[in-house]
């Protein structure tokens, strides 16, 4: 292979790689994104207030005013919210003044797709983690939001695009794991892939992202040096049983719990605490 056409796919590789980089920002920086997370709140059984006040279980932003405010109550596993409509509060693009909210409560982690709103700033969603019901709120004009300055990368190096080969398992198998707020849950190992790296043969278990994506937990010899302490994140499509595919390091990301307070990232499985350092990828964040 003539030299100047390896050099034209190293350049198409890494401008693919910086295409990726810019797109995992930005998500993170979106008025949805992590960086937008300001709160995090378990839900107790009975009635629990939203609104500006010290003193509301659900606490929003003090400067949109009193008015702002409603009441969600927990009760047989259903949650409904009431609200006047001087609240400013909408579902699904409306005001209604008592509304039921949808959760699927036979999964242990759902998200209801009611979209709870307050002007074009505030977001409210439902969601079940671990079989608990909780409340997210998020503020496009958070603090976090306001000081960000990007993330830290290192230089891309095509030596950490691995060749791995994926083995998935009959069932999948149930584990136990912490997170990062030291909260055991169970999950899923649906697989596990195999490369070499650095003359090292290497194995990872793989959890599911979504139907037709793999997701990889680990630490490596960089983690509470140069990465993030607790972990990274990798992602890929979804492999046939016993196919090869690209596990490319490059694309390794910090989980939320690195930049909000208010996530429950998985840690890292025993077994995808590697003694290898994998200098690739994200970078701890900026201040840390």
């Amino acid at each position: 292979m003539a030299p100047e056409t390896v050099t034209a796919q190293e350049t198409e590789y890494a401008k693919a790689i910086e295409a990726w980089r810019f797109e995992n920002e930005t998500k993170l920086a979106a008025p949805t994104g992590w960086l937008a997370l300001i709160a995090h709140v378990w839900l107790d059984r009975g009635e629990q207030t939203v609104g500006t006040s010290t003193d509301d279980a659900i606490r929003l932003p003090p400067d949109l005013g009193e008015q702002a405010r409603g009441v969600l109550t927990f009760k047989d596993d259903r949650v409904r919210l009431q609200s006047a409509e001087t609240s400013g509060i909408q579902v699904n693009g409306a005001w209604k003044p008592d509304v039921e909210l949808t959760i699927d409560t036979s999964k242990i982690e759902s998200d209801s797709p009611d979209k709870i709103t307050i002007g074009d700033r505030i977001a409210i969603q439902l969601v079940r983690r671990n079989g608990k019901l909780a409340v997210r709120v998020r503020d496009a004009q958070s603090d976090s939001l306001a000081r960000f300055a990007g993330k830290r990368w290192f230089p891309i190096d095509p030596k950490f695009c691995c060749d791995a080969v994926y083995h998935a398992y009959e069932t999948p198998k149930p584990i136990r794991i912490v997170n990062i707020r030291g909260d055991e849950t169970t999950v899923e190992i649906v697989g596990y892939a195999e490369f070499e790296l650095e003359g090292q043969s290497i194995r990872l278990d793989a959890m599911l992202d979504s139907p037709t994506e793999l997701f990889f937990v680990f630490k490596d010899g960089t983690s509470g040096k140069s990465t993030y302490g607790p972990g990274r994140f990798l992602n890929t499509d979804m492999p046939e049983d016993g196919a090869h595919f690209s596990l490319d390091f490059n694309k390794t990301y910090n989980p939320p719990c690195a930049v909000s307070p208010h996530t429950l990232c998985p840690l890292p499985p025993k077994q995808n605490r590697l003694t290898i350092d994998i200098p690739a990828g994200e970078m701890s964040p900026r201040g840390n």
